[in-house]
């Protein structure tokens, strides 16, 4: 099963400050046993941007451990970093008709939305409730507790 893994998970599973640290390594572990997931660039920039920033944590990662970090991830085979086909602007033009009222930071979800849909990836793991918005996406929530 392709996943994408969202920013927040990202964010959990590596700052041990976060109260889903555990769950969150362990989701990633057992998605890496069983084959890997995906991400994109623009999550993986939004991770740093998170990850890095001193009003998020009172301990934020410096920038060489967060990028050392990216860069483990972008090298790792079991990890696929989901790119823009030439197909983007029609999958986009496609998403904005069915959902005209997006607007402000509900964009970079399209972005993501768009590059899973190009793709073939239906299920990201995320706590954030906006990816709802997109019908053709399935969302797991490896925090919630009655997950499977």
């Amino acid at each position: 099963m392709s996943i994408l893994v969202d920013t927040n998970v990202l964010v959990f599973a590596v700052h041990a400050e976060s109260p889903h640290h555990l769950v969150a390594r362990r989701f990633l572990e057992g998605l890496r046993s069983r084959g890997g997931f995906c991400v994109t660039w623009s999550i993986l920039y939004e991770w740093l941007r998170v990850c890095t920033h001193p009003g998020v944590f009172a301990r934020p990662l410096d920038p060489s451990t967060a990028c050392g970090f990216v860069l483990t991830l972008a090298r790792d085979p079991t990890i696929d970093i989901l790119l823009e086909t030439p197909g983007h602007a029609a999958c986009l033009d496609e998403i904005l008709r069915d959902l005209p009222a997006i607007h402000g930071n509900r964009y970079h979800d399209v972005h993501i939305a768009a590059v899973m849909r190009e793709h073939g990836v239906a299920t990201v793991a995320t706590t954030d409730r906006h990816f709802r918005l997109f019908p053709f996406l399935r969302i797991v929530d490896p925090t919630d507790p009655a997950r499977p």
